[in-house]
Parts: structure tokens; C-alpha cells; sequence
């Protein structure tokens, strides 16, 4: 059996006992409220309390609160703490795992890897969570636009929002409509989206409110501009998407020929990584080219990076 078939069948394994843990967890925690309910008894399990802790305790630092607008703009229900504990565990078992036959430094990428792989695995899902509630901006700023022309207040125009609009329209406003209930303004739960979902596109209909609620004028005349401007920014927005498609996996691939060049060298001569990493040569070789890999890959997402 090949150390190849060896790795892809270790991480699979990984996988499903991850999946039966989450399962079994998750089980184990409807069974729990389910007997604490009959029983009368609200009290919260010592690990969700722990963990809450841990949460909350992250959310007070600065790398804590981007990752949590990072979760939250994804539509992730975990904290900053959990993430990282589930990232961190999952990185170093396979790094273990995959420590016999990488070698220390092939182990070692192999974490880096998975941290990287997480991150942007989290940007991705939040980009298109922030794309898909683009596509909803116009049709929102006209449902606002007919509720304020329709005299009502722009309150009421975020629960039509909520009642009109799919996910993630309603979700993002169902929370406005939490915050406000709470007793939060409508300018700081519009400051709260555009944190937690930033885009050009949306900042403007945050500001373009904000002012209005302020200064006065007319709203629905504003409004209906701002959803004509979207609807051509969006459109523009897919051809560019669609034309510049190619440049961008190239960029993407440039990265992963890298990557899986070291792996594939490291795989045909067991320990070679560590070796080449032993003398001064060896350490330049690999410095340089990793430099140029990320340099080329950096380079090539500038270029294909066109703002609307």
C-alpha cells in the first residue's frame, strides 16, 4: 500500500470519527435538554457553560472579535473559542498522523495548511454570503422604498424585509429586529450588518439611511436611485466575474503546483524535506522558491482583482 492510499485512508477516517463525534454530541445534547425539560430543570451543562466562557472571554480580544464577525458573517454557529479548538485539534492529529512519512517539516506544512485551508475556507463562505445578500440589495432598497413612500416609518419597513425577503436578507434583518427590540437603534444595528457582511454596495445603503434619518429629504426618491445603481453594479459585477475566471483559478493553481510539488517530492523520497532543510543550500532553495510560489500567486490575484 502506498504512503499515498495510506494518507487518503487516515483522512477519511479522520473525517468520519469527526462526523460521528458532532452526531453522537449532538445527540447526546437533544437527550440532555429533553430529560431536564421533563425533569423541570433549565440548569446549563458544565461544558456549554465552560464554553460560553471561553467564547466570551475571546470576544473581548482583537483577533477574537474579527474572527467572530468572520463566523457571523459566514452564518456559523460557533464562537471564536470553539473554532479555533476544532481548527487547532483537527490540524495537529493529522499532522501527527501524517508525521511518519512527511517527515518534521512535511508534518509541519501539513498544519499550516489546514490553519490556511480553515481561514479561507471561512473567507469563501462569508464572500459568497456577502454576494448573495448583494443580489438581494436592490429589491431590498425598493421594499424599503415603497414602505417609506407608503408612509410608514423604517421600522416597519424592516419587518417587510423580514416577511418578503429570503435568506440572507431575512436572517441579517431578523436580527435588526432583535437588536431593536432590545433596545438598540436603527443606526447602530445598521452599523452591526455592515460589520458583519462589508461591501461597498451595502455601505452605501447603510449611509445613504443614516443621513436621511438624520438630515431629512427624500427617502424613496434616494432609495429608488440606490436600487438602479445596484442592479447595474451587479450586473457588471457577473461579467467581470465571468471574464476574469480563468486568470483567477490560474492563480489558485499556481499555489496548489507548489504545494503539492513538495509533497509529491517528499512522497518519492521519503525524508528528503527534512534532509534538504539539514544544510544551508537546501534552507535557500526552499526559501526562494517559496517566496516566488507566493509572490507569483499574490501577483496574480492583484491583477485579476477588478473593483466595481
Amino acid at each position: 500500500m502506498t504512503p499515498a492510499i495510506i494518507s487518503a485512508l487516515l483522512a477519511a477516517t479522520l473525517i468520519a470519527a469527526v462526523l460521528g463525534v458532532v452526531a453522537v454530541r449532538e445527540t447526546a445534547r437533544r437527550s440532555a435538554e429533553l430529560t431536564a425539560s421533563a425533569r423541570g430543570d433549565d440548569r446549563p451543562e458544565v461544558l456549554r457553560e465552560w464554553r460560553g466562557r471561553l467564547n466570551a472571554r475571546a470576544r473581548r480580544t482583537r483577533w477574537g472579535r474579527a474572527l467572530d464577525l468572520r463566523l457571523t458573517g459566514a452564518h456559523l454557529p460557533a464562537g471564536p473559542a470553539d473554532f479555533v479548538v476544532i481548527v487547532g485539534a483537527t490540524s495537529l492529529v493529522v499532522g501527527y498522523l501524517l508525521h511518519g512519512f512527511m517527515g518534521n517539516v512535511g508534518s509541519a506544512l501539513v498544519v499550516v495548511a489546514i490553519v490556511a485551508s480553515a481561514l479561507r475556507w471561512l473567507e469563501v463562505r462569508r464572500q459568497k454570503r456577502i454576494a448573495a445578500f448583494i443580489e438581494q440589495l436592490p429589491d431590498l432598497a425598493r421594499l424599503l422604498s415603497n414602505a417609506t413612500s407608503a408612509g410608514l416609518a423604517l421600522r416597519r419597513g424592516v419587518d417587510l424585509v423580514v416577511q418578503e425577503l429570503p435568506d440572507p436578507a431575512h436572517t441579517e434583518f431578523l436580527e435588526i429586529q432583535r437588536q431593536m427590540s432590545l433596545g438598540q437603534s436603527l443606526n447602530d444595528t445598521l452599523a452591526d450588518l455592515n460589520d458583519r457582511l462589508p461591501s461597498r454596495e451595502l455601505d452605501v445603503l447603510v449611509r445613504t439611511l443614516l443621513i436621511q434619518s438624520q438630515a431629512g429629504g427624500r427617502l424613496t426618491t434616494a432609495l429608488n436611485g440606490i436600487a438602479g445603481t445596484l442592479e447595474d453594479r451587479r450586473d457588471l459585477e457577473r461579467e467581470l466575474r465571468t471574464t476574469m475566471s480563468g486568470a483567477i483559478f490560474s492563480g489558485y493553481m499556481v499555489l496548489m503546483i507548489g504545494v503539492g510539488s513538495v509533497f509529491l517530492m517528499n512522497l518519492v523520497s521519503p525524508g528528503s524535506l527534512d534532509a534538504l532543510t539539514q544544510n544551508l543550500i537546501g534552507q535557500i532553495v526552499l526559501a526562494v522558491a517559496g517566496v516566488m510560489f507566493v509572490l507569483g500567486f499574490i501577483l496574480i490575484r492583484r491583477i485579476t482583482r477588478v473593483t466595481v
